[in-house]
């Protein structure tokens, strides 16, 4: 039976467990399925074919799937050469500037023009964001408990209207790192929202407040024990990170360094439980230090500046930004401009972040679907761009079987795939995606308290007044894959559309012109478009 022909009861098992029919791996990797001469595959092979689309992408490799090698080397790359068209210059900047978008919200987005769209993204306050507060609000979630807090900031990146913020706020996480684990107990964890949106609120900001304000954040002060140095006595992990992973990289300071500017920092505690953190000034080392060069009785505001203002500190953290945002291992000449705007805007983000966005490099085709989607992206993603209504209960849950749960990056480096983003896939966490669209597509069973309605197809069809199988295909091809698909692949999926379900059919899905198509096919057609290589890749 095919998986889509049994009834939304079956579907409610765990969000690891396989769905998709086993195929024999391939010997050699074919982002286009291969069609039968008739034309004609059946459902069991399709639904294998768009398994292997990428999981059997060639042999397993110890850094992933060969998928990751194909996106290195371009070959899903619809472009050889040259800026990236317009129109899936849209798509490509509301991916990596946010979470990708609904057709409603591509079609805004290409109304302003690019330069337009990056000045929406950017002056965020401009948009209204009280729909995605109120529905946050009204779920009434408990953000001292780790699993809420990562449904809370799941809900916002799949719902805001202020999606760069959002992207904003998750890459300066996985560089200004901290864990719940070590924050100061259990009846501490509400320091990690704290962080949260102190990084929101300042996404944009000057780095130097961004340093300011992370060396005084209480989460921060436990995670990398800056709360327990004292003026006799100064613990150099935050010093020594501070110089390593935030600012300098290694070879731009000496262990004497770490040292001095330990006894700098000296001062700063969390107090208590709370959420909160004082500077004491009588816990301040006040002798005379010798920090990269500078000597002086030196505090955290001098060591803040020091750093902000060293030459090697805009390479080091446009580096960051642009792997994150456009693509790995920029050259000095990628790097440039960013480094430019740094000393002349005063170190401010926001003017960075213009710059990087407005780019060549950035709308380029080195850069389009260069980056495999992170397990946040692709969990906010795939929800935001089927207008799933849902508390979101089961997200956090299905990030952490992806290998991405917030609020508990591995170690203070951050998270591997932000730097080499074939990371994020293995055969498990492949397998979690496909059951992760299962989830959204069928939604949860009644048996079983539902917490997801599943997707509303229906007022999809109806709204877009889609008269046909092509149609259908074209519509969410056209802000799920940019309008990219091969006409083997679209004539694929038309007649997986029009293909009769066996067994019982829950309920039909009609389309504008008065004809009905079983649910299963629909829903069916729509997951076999979010199981190709393309969908996968930012």
């Amino acid at each position: 039976m095919d998986p889509y022909d049994q009834p939304t009861e079956a579907w409610d098992d765990d969000i690891t467990q396989t769905r998709v029919p086993p195929s024999p791996v391939p010997q050699a990797f074919s982002p286009v399925p291969q069609v039968p001469a008739s034309g004609k595959v059946s459902r069991r092979k399709l639904f294998g074919m768009a398994a292997l689309g990428v999981a059997g992408a060639g042999a397993l490799t110890a850094g992933g799937f060969a998928l990751a090698s194909e996106m290195q080397h371009g070959t899903l790359n619809p472009f050889s050469s040259g800026p990236v068209a317009s129109s899936v210059q849209i798509g490509h900047l509301l991916r990596r500037a946010g979470f990708g978008a609904t057709a409603e919200e591509q079609a805004m987005y290409a109304a302003l023009g690019f330069n337009g769209a990056v000045d929406r993204l950017l002056n965020y306050q401009q948009v209204s964001d009280d729909a995605l507060e109120n529905h946050l609000k009204a779920l009434n979630l408990d953000l001292n408990k780790p699993q809420q807090q990562q449904q809370w900031w799941l809900l916002r990146m799949a719902l805001t209207q202020r999606p760069l913020l959002e992207k904003m706020t998750l890459f300066w996480s996985g560089v200004f790192t901290s864990s719940y684990h070590k924050v100061g107990g259990k009846n501490a964890y509400m320091r990690m929202i704290v962080q949260n949106n102190f990084l929101r609120t300042h996404a944009f900001d000057t780095f130097d407040n961004l340093l300011l304000g992370i060396t005084a954040d209480p989460a921060m002060l436990f995670y990398l024990d800056l709360t327990k140095s004292h003026k006799n006595s100064p613990n150099e992990n935050y010093a020594r990170e501070l110089m390593e992973l935030f600012t300098l990289g290694l070879g731009h300071y000496t262990q004497q360094d770490v040292y001095e500017g330990a006894a700098a920092l000296t001062g700063w505690h969390a107090v208590g439980k709370s959420a909160t953190a004082r500077y004491v000034p009588g816990d301040h080392n006040d002798q005379v230090k010798h920090f990269l060069g500078q000597t002086g009785n030196l505090d955290y505001k001098d060591v803040v500046r020091i750093l902000a203002n060293h030459p090697a500190t805009p390479w080091f953290i446009g580096r960051k930004l642009f792997t994150f945002f456009a693509y790995e291992n920029p050259s000095n000449d990628d790097l440039a401009p960013l480094v430019d705007t740094y000393v002349k805007s005063g170190h401010n983000m926001g003017a960075v972040m213009r710059t990087l966005l407005l780019s060549p490099q950035f709308s380029s085709a080195k850069a389009y679907r260069s980056r495999l989607k992170s397990p946040v992206e692709y969990i906010a993603g795939t929800y935001r761009a089927l207008k799933v209504q849902s508390d979101g209960k089961r997200l956090p849950a299905v990030a952490v079987a992806m290998g991405q749960p917030l609020f508990d990056p591995p170690n203070v480096a951050g998270w591997p795939g932000d730097k080499v983003s074939s990371y994020w896939l293995n055969s498990g966490t492949w397998m979690t995606r496909l059951n992760y669209v299962d989830l959204l597509l069928v939604g949860t069973s009644a048996a079983k308290n539902v917490t997801s309605a599943p997707a509303d197809l229906q007022s999809v069809v109806d709204a877009h007044h889609i008269d046909t199988p092509e149609r259908f295909v074209d519509h969410f091809a056209s802000f799920l894959l940019d309008g990219q698909l091969a006409a083997d692949r679209r004539a694929q999926l038309v007649d997986y559309f029009n293909t009769s379900a066996s067994g019982k059919a829950v309920k039909h899905v009609t389309l504008s012109n008065g004809k009905s198509y079983p649910i299963n096919r629909v829903r069916g057609t729509l997951y076999l478009m979010m199981a190709a290589p393309e969908y996968h890749l930012n």
